[in-house]
């Protein structure tokens, strides 16, 4: 009986875990409410080019790509404008 012990400890490892019970969808972002930072006007800007609103972005706005330094202090007044490689808006936040 001790000879068979190794190897039934080697088959039990082996077989097959029953499969996990259905996981709950992942939960969806809270909605981003820009009105602190003064972002709502830009809201519908996201997919586009970054250089079609800047000018017109408030004066303590910052647009931070994908390799950008940017300090982590959380200012609710300043609009954070992420942007891709290419320019193109990813997301708006406050802070």
């Amino acid at each position: 009986m001790r000879r068979l012990t190794p190897v039934l400890i080697l088959l039990v490892a082996c077989t097959e875990s029953p499969a996990p019970e259905d996981a709950p969808p992942p939960l969806e972002p809270a909605p981003v409410d820009l009105a602190f930072c003064k972002g709502e006007p830009f809201a519908d800007a996201i997919g586009k080019p970054v250089s079609t609103i800047q000018s017109q972005l408030p004066e303590r706005s910052r647009v931070l790509g994908p390799d950008d330094i940017a300090t982590q202090d959380y200012r609710i007044d300043r609009l954070n404008v992420f942007v891709d490689g290419s320019g193109i808006i990813q997301s708006l936040t406050c802070g």
